[in-house]
């Protein structure tokens, strides 16, 4: 594999929105850091994705064929920090970033809080901003996306850092929630990812269906898309999301016994939050969810749609068309694969069950140049202030380690850039 095709692809799946130069300039960079983490404690391993979790990158050695992952993380963490208090670095725990310093026009150190509710001043002659995004946020989330049918993860960043550089002159742009597949509603999930390399496993075996591409429907009864984005995070959140970030997948009784008698024809998918693939009797969760108000039932289709608040003449003749691109395996609406188109909507009572499309954080953010500099409006560089980057808003390449590689790289740069700053300004004072 090249950079300059990764750069290519990764421009591309982003309609070239992203900064060209300085993602050019993270990818080149990107295997030294790995070097320089290693240098400095972190295990790393190289991870084959042959058999990726995400099915749609399957063959595809940019998006999926193997990426460097972190491993004993704690234990490596705790090496990290050694290595940087023995260089002299001072870590501050339990405390919140509240402000940015500023002098003259230019950003001069930081204010925080710790938990006991004492304000610490740290005066600096820069400041890299890596506080993250604003996750925790649920309501700037909501007011983000447009939506408060989101799924949060359990991100804890509340975006101290982006309000104080946008205080600071610099120019939100872009930031966005990193909307990452779907979930059953209310589901109970969990982040011991470690050995599933999954987000927000589910234990219940009604993931199954939430992860085959059964009938998808908007909250009027419409069909919306092609069911088959399951396999693949981002497109899958995003089809969910262009319908308020929920949606309703529709099966009947014959379904429900399938899956029960573990005859399901359909590959399950492993994208987002993973499938519990144990037994189970479907009918029984399916009430379960009915009762948990996470699910409508209805002995007829019409009765679903009253339940579900659907409007029933759509959902009939939505059923209808579907029903017929399953018995002719061709489906004329949306060109779903033909292995996808399995399993009917015929033999009641039927089921609705309501999926959200969840997310793992924010992307984006303020303007900034190749060395993660801030920008103004004008696009000049605010003295002293830096920040790391994480692709831009308006997408989310779903590229196997991309995350952490934007990261760890821009985090670099960014300290880099403000040290170079801090020595070219007092030479200039010299």
């Amino acid at each position: 594999m090249t950079t300059q095709e990764a750069i290519a692809q990764l421009a591309d799946y982003n309609h070239y929105l992203s900064n060209g130069t300085l993602l050019a300039r993270i990818v080149n960079r990107s295997a030294n850091t790995l070097a320089w983490l290693e240098q400095m404690g972190m295990e790393i391993k190289l991870n084959p994705t042959t058999h990726t979790t995400q099915f749609a990158h399957r063959n595809n050695d940019y998006r999926g064929g193997s990426y460097h992952m972190y491993q004993h993380k704690d234990e490596s963490y705790q090496r990290i920090q050694q290595t940087l208090t023995a260089a002299g670095v001072d870590f501050h725990f339990n405390t919140t970033f509240t402000d940015l310093a500023i002098t003259n026009g230019a950003v001069t150190g930081a204010t925080a809080t710790t938990t006991s509710g004492d304000q610490l001043t740290i005066t600096a002659h820069a400041v890299v901003v890596a506080t993250g995004g604003y996750g925790g946020d649920r309501k700037k989330v909501a007011q983000t996306m447009h939506t408060k049918h989101l799924r949060t993860l359990g991100v804890p960043n509340n975006g101290e850092g982006l309000a104080a550089m946008v205080k600071a002159g610099g120019t939100d742009i872009d930031s966005h929630a990193l909307i990452h597949a779907a979930q059953l509603a209310k589901s109970q999930v969990t982040q011991k990812t470690s050995q599933q390399h999954l987000a927000g496993f589910s234990g219940s075996p009604l993931t199954q269906l939430l992860l085959t591409p059964q009938l998808w429907v908007n909250m009027q009864g419409q069909r919306f898309t092609n069911e088959d984005v399951v396999y693949d995070t981002v497109e899958w959140a995003n089809a969910a999301w262009s319908q308020g970030g929920h949606y309703l997948f529709i099966v009947d009784q014959n379904t429900l016994d399938t899956f029960t008698a573990d005859h399901n024809r359909e590959e399950v998918s492993q994208a987002g939050p993973g499938a519990a693939t144990g037994s189970g009797d479907f009918t029984a969760l399916a009430e379960e969810a009915v009762a948990g108000k996470t699910a409508f039932k209805g002995a007829t289709l019409t009765e679903l749609a009253t339940n579900a608040g659907m409007d029933s003449s759509t959902l009939n003749q939505t059923v209808a068309t579907y029903n017929q691109a399953v018995a002719s395996k061709n489906d004329n609406e949306f060109s779903k694969r033909s292995q996808s188109l399995e399993y009917p909507i015929s033999a009641g009572p039927f089921y609705a069950f309501v999926s959200q499309a969840a997310y793992l954080g924010t992307v984006g953010g303020v303007r900034v140049d190749r060395n993660l500099a801030v920008l103004d409006d004008d696009f000049k560089p605010i003295p002293g202030l830096y920040t790391g980057g994480y692709y831009e808003g308006h997408s989310y390449p779903a590229f196997e380690g991309l995350a952490s590689g934007f990261t760890w790289t821009s985090g670099r740069i960014a300290g880099t850039s403000a040290a170079d700053y801090v020595k070219e300004r007092f030479a200039a004072v010299d």
